[in-house]
């Protein structure tokens, strides 16, 4: 009797200890898909509140819409036949240009201005050209660092030969005095406005 008694102890005993292994089996040999969206899921979260963070200690300064349109207009002849040319440059409502002005390990600081354009318009008669100009269309002849910040300004008729029209634009780092001033000339052909050709870029600032 005291053996029947000894066997179904140990017996217990084994029970008790291989369910005990196959729990921790299950739970610490977990499929592969589990870990991994498991390692996701914290990833997510720890960027989300990164950005959270980020996003809520930025500043951001918007400048003030310009409202004024600044005009000018040039009459002028090619081959007898009469040609009006205007210019409107004004600003558009789209806070596009961006400068960050923290400094390195400061909080940041966006400053946002609106892009400044100027509209061609041609008349012949009763045909109407039209084209417009931002800053983009001089990326090429400016040095990165200043392009990345900078804004149109204005835009001037020099003068008029023949079919060409001469002008420049000025073009500068909002609230600064960082300034550089593009020559530059379009053909009229067959009473339409040509592309830009740039002549001369020249740092004008104080």
């Amino acid at each position: 009797m005291k053996q029947l008694l000894s066997l179904i102890l140990i017996f217990s005993i084994l029970s008790s200890c291989d369910g005990k292994k196959s729990d921790k089996t299950k739970s610490e040999f977990k499929p592969k898909t589990e870990l991994k969206a498991e390692t996701e899921s914290g990833q997510k979260k720890e960027l989300e509140a990164i950005q959270s963070k980020i996003k809520k200690d930025t500043i951001n300064n918007y400048w003030a819409l310009v409202l004024d349109t600044i005009s000018s207009k040039r009459e002028f002849k090619i081959s007898d036949l009469k040609h009006t040319l205007e210019l409107k440059t004004y600003s558009l409502n789209d806070s596009s240009i961006v400068r960050n002005l923290a400094q390195n390990g400061e909080q940041a600081y966006l400053d946002h201005s609106h892009k400044m354009v100027t509209d061609f318009k041609l008349l012949t008669d009763s045909i109407v050209d039209k084209k417009q100009i931002d800053r983009t269309d001089f990326k090429e002849s400016l040095i990165p660092e200043f392009y990345a910040e900078c804004n149109l300004f204005s835009t001037e008729i020099d003068s008029i030969l023949g079919n060409t029209i001469y002008l420049t634009s000025d073009l500068n780092v909002p609230d600064t005095g960082n300034q550089w001033k593009v020559w530059y000339s379009i053909e009229i052909i067959d009473k339409n406005i040509g592309n830009l050709k740039i002549k001369e870029t020249e740092y004008v600032g104080d």
